[in-house]
């Protein structure tokens, strides 16, 4: 059988939709008691949010200022449960009346601290720039403005300022590079704790779980010499997922992460083979799949998605690579790291320049508003019946070829 863990995928996806339907969501008002490590911390205008445990917790009076690592006994009220909060892997969001601090982790606690300490080193070496940095090297998309989010949006490039598949293979391969000479066990062992660390680092989510996850299958079968086949690794990995947590069928980030590698994969060589440009190639290729789930979440498509992205797509990896050596050398060579931060932030203006005037046009994004179901169903069924279609058409060809390999060796 031909890939068999996409079938499998496909019993577990239909397994989990038909138990989250039985089941119902409710909100819990009594008290409940929490004790967790804070994971994780994102500043916002409005308010500060924690990931405790399994909880979620925003401090609209920005006052508690925990740090990241920190173990919390509180005393606490749901807030709010429902699917988009259980999707996103959270058992609630929860407002806290109550707390003490009653340990420290030290290992949340030094990544915390280690990831404050580049934070603001970006800030102080490129200023206007850093919050565009942030969010391409620690996922701090938060920190950028509305007009910015606004600007990637309306450009179809906001992928990049949400970590995924493209901000990993940069830094995958910036480690395989400096572990050039390393005996390939330690390699693959390197490569996972350093993207182990980032994960817990950046914060878990599914974009960057599933690029981490995609990545090391793809490192540890490239290392140990074996045929590495992307679509059943990424079955493998949504189930995963679902099993772990039915209601993450429902999560757009997963939805968006998965159906964009997913078209990549399958669509990239037919794209290609016409087009012959590898960022075109990939930008029109990702957009196959994910194209309905954008319209029918966000309500609007932009139109100018391909320039977009062959305008910054190119210079992703050269803005990373010269972010982490900056950050390195800050503390070296004060001529250096001043070379680097100019050139970067020359980099970024120039994108920031091509971006605004993009996405200004007046047919840069279209806009609707209302959605229907109905469209999105009868593409996907469309486009999924052509795919279904090319996987027979190629088992029926490998078929052929293999009995016409028996034959003439037989004869």
């Amino acid at each position: 059988m031909r890939r068999p863990l996409f079938f499998i995928f496909i019993f577990v996806f239909f397994i989990s939709f038909l138990n989250i339907k039985d089941q119902e969501d409710f909100i819990n008002k009594t008290n409940i008691q929490i004790q967790g490590i804070i994971k994780h911390k994102k500043e916002k205008d409005d308010y500060d949010e924690y990931v405790i445990g399994n909880y979620l917790f925003r401090d609209y009076t920005k006052g508690l200022d925990f740090d990241v690592g920190i173990v919390l006994n509180t005393k606490a009220k749901v807030k709010k449960l429902d699917r988009y909060i259980k999707s996103c892997g959270y058992n609630a969001l929860v407002d806290i009346y109550d707390y003490k601090v009653v340990d420290k982790n030290l290992f949340y606690y030094n990544i915390g601290k280690i990831s404050s300490t580049i934070k603001e080193n970006i800030r102080y070496l490129y200023k206007d720039d850093s919050n565009f940095i942030n969010s391409l090297v620690l996922g701090l998309k938060s920190e950028l403005s509305q007009d910015e989010i606004d600007m990637f949006s309306n450009t179809g490039t906001s992928h990049i300022i949400a970590l995924s598949g493209l901000h990993i293979s940069i830094i995958c391969s910036f480690i395989v590079f400096f572990t050039s000479k390393i005996n390939t066990f330690y390699k693959l062992f390197i490569v996972i704790l350093i993207l182990g660390i980032y994960t817990v680092m950046v914060g878990v989510s599914y974009s960057i779980l599933r690029a981490i996850g995609f990545m090391i299958l793809f490192y540890t079968s490239y290392f140990i010499d074996r045929k590495n086949d992307g679509i059943s690794n990424l079955c493998f990995l949504a189930s995963l997922f679902i099993l772990n947590n039915s209601y993450t069928i429902y999560n757009i980030s997963f939805q968006l992460s998965f159906m964009a590698t997913l078209s990549i994969i399958y669509f990239y060589r037919y794209v290609n083979k016409y087009l012959k440009n590898s960022f075109l190639s990939v930008s029109i290729s990702a957009n196959i799949l994910t194209l309905p789930i954008v319209y029918y979440n966000f309500k609007s498509i932009s139109t100018v998605s391909l320039l977009g992205n062959l305008v910054v797509v190119p210079f992703i990896g050269i803005i990373i690579y010269l972010s982490i050596f900056s950050i390195i050398l800050f503390n070296f060579n004060i001529y250096f790291y001043k070379i680097l931060v100019f050139i970067n932030r020359v980099i970024i203006d120039f994108i920031y320049f091509l971006l605004d005037k993009i996405s200004n046009l007046t047919f840069s994004y279209i806009e609707f508003e209302n959605t229907s179901f109905i469209y999105v169903l009868v593409y996907y069924i469309g486009v999924f019946t052509y795919m279904i279609y090319k996987e027979f058409k190629t088992l029926g060809e490998q078929k052929n070829d293999l009995q016409g390999y028996y034959k003439e060796h037989k004869i």
